[in-house]
């Protein structure tokens, strides 16, 4: 079971498009673990017969996992966003909030399957105290997911330089980087510090360093001693048969076999 979740995660943290059907998932965990705790488990104390408003068992869990659902759904990707919750202590009221309204709305629907003969504090305070207790898993998996792939989509905007030996290491926002020029064993890392230009020398071939970053796009190869950052180029210019790009206060030729790319 800790595999098959483990393998969920892996796989979803690495697409970046998931992340916004995240409170989507989140819903159906829950409304399925109402569904799952209710018929299988018959939390609240459940009747398997009918209800007095003539429900089965399996009609009343899957309406209470569907009231689940839905409400989280509608709070989750419809008021959220435009609420702007953020930070740490929000988070915390906006989840304890959610969690206290489904408790009320299910009481709610407990009793009129019912016919509101349920209407006292025992009945209430045993949803009151059940039904956190079958949101956990689904909220702490929903957490735990939301801050594996928030931290893997942080990680994806910055680049990390190192030198052979490992000894040397520069870590900077794929935004600010502008270009590597390979000096021999060398390669000349050039990046924006507070809008101005910074050179860091590290021991490396741009062969090496071109195939470490093949995975980001935005970097490409235009000539055989530079890879540049197509985030900050300027402009892309040609004089007689030449073509170059211009990025920062540096031109930059680009070869023949790489036109292509940097034109189309």
């Amino acid at each position: 079971m800790i595999g098959f979740f483990r393998t969920v995660l892996n796989k979803l943290s690495d697409d970046k498009c998931y992340f916004k059907f995240l409170p989507l998932i989140f819903s159906f965990i829950s409304g399925f673990s109402i569904f799952y705790f209710l018929y299988i488990f018959n939390a609240y104390g459940i009747q398997k017969g009918l209800s007095y408003s003539g429900h089965s068992l399996l009609f009343r869990s899957i309406s209470f996992g569907l009231l689940t659902f839905t409400y989280l759904t509608i709070f989750e990707i419809l008021l959220k966003p435009k609420l702007s919750v953020t930070g740490f202590g929000y988070s915390c009221i906006w989840y304890i909030g959610l969690i206290f309204l489904g408790s009320q709305l299910t009481f709610i629907l407990f009793n009129f399957f019912w016919n509101w003969q349920e209407l006292n504090m025992k009945s209430y305070l045993l949803i009151i105290l059940e039904f956190p207790l079958m949101m956990i898993f689904p909220l702490f998996f929903y957490l735990g997911l939301k801050s594996i792939i928030k931290s893997r989509s942080q990680e994806e905007n910055y680049l990390l330089f190192q030198s052979e030996n490992g000894k040397d290491n520069l870590k900077i926002r794929k935004r600010d980087f502008l270009y590597a020029e390979s000096l021999g064993n060398y390669i000349s890392v050039v990046f924006l510090t507070k809008n101005k230009s910074n050179k860091h020398l590290i021991r490396k071939r741009l062969k090496v360093l071109e195939l470490e970053l093949k995975t980001i796009p935005e970097i490409e190869r235009s000539h055989r001693s530079y890879l540049v950052n197509r985030l900050n180029i300027r402009s892309i210019k040609q004089s007689k048969a030449k073509l170059h790009v211009e990025i920062g206060s540096a031109i930059i030729p680009i070869s023949k076999q790489y036109k292509d790319s940097f034109l189309s």
